[in-house]
């Protein structure tokens, strides 16, 4: 490309440029995230309690269970902004292999399709015997985009 500017001004153009595509950059990098701060808000889910519940099952979810099948249910919360996804299945293996194979969150990754990440950062047993343990997920969305969140068990 030939410039009619005298080489001062095609210079000076130039060191603008630089600048202007240089600020954004620096901006991004003077602010590095504290990875150990907590979110601002304590999350947007309301916290689901252990034990039973409620989920109706058609005729059809019925069919697909007695296949060895799982059916998959969205349950939409009552303002219509969230809501949760439950997975049924029947497994013919003893209550604590199931539960073993659900908590081990380690090893989703090649075992849960689309899991890309899954560290546990606190396990405690807490004093009633149970366990608390939190992990980070990181879930591949489509092509080019991952869905990072926190699971507080």
């Amino acid at each position: 490309m030939i410039s009619l500017l005298p080489r001062s001004c095609q210079l000076k153009r130039v060191a603008l440029i630089a600048l202007l595509l240089g600020l954004p950059f620096a901006s991004v990098q003077g602010r590095k995230k504290d990875r150990s701060a907590g979110h601002p808000h304590r999350g947007l889910l309301k916290k689901l309690s252990p034990g039973p519940f409620t989920l109706d099952l058609s005729g059809k979810d019925e069919d697909c269970l007695s296949t060895d099948r799982a059916v998959m249910k969205s349950i939409e919360d009552e303002s219509g902004q969230g809501g949760t996804a439950i997975c049924v299945q029947d497994v013919k293996a003893p209550k604590s292999a199931v539960w073993n194979q659900i908590l081990d969150l380690q090893s989703y990754v090649g075992k849960v399709d689309r899991v890309r990440e899954c560290e546990n950062y606190h396990v405690k047993k807490n004093d009633d015997g149970r366990w608390n343990i939190k992990t980070k997920m990181v879930v591949s969305v489509l092509p080019g985009y991952k869905y990072e969140y926190y699971c507080d068990h």
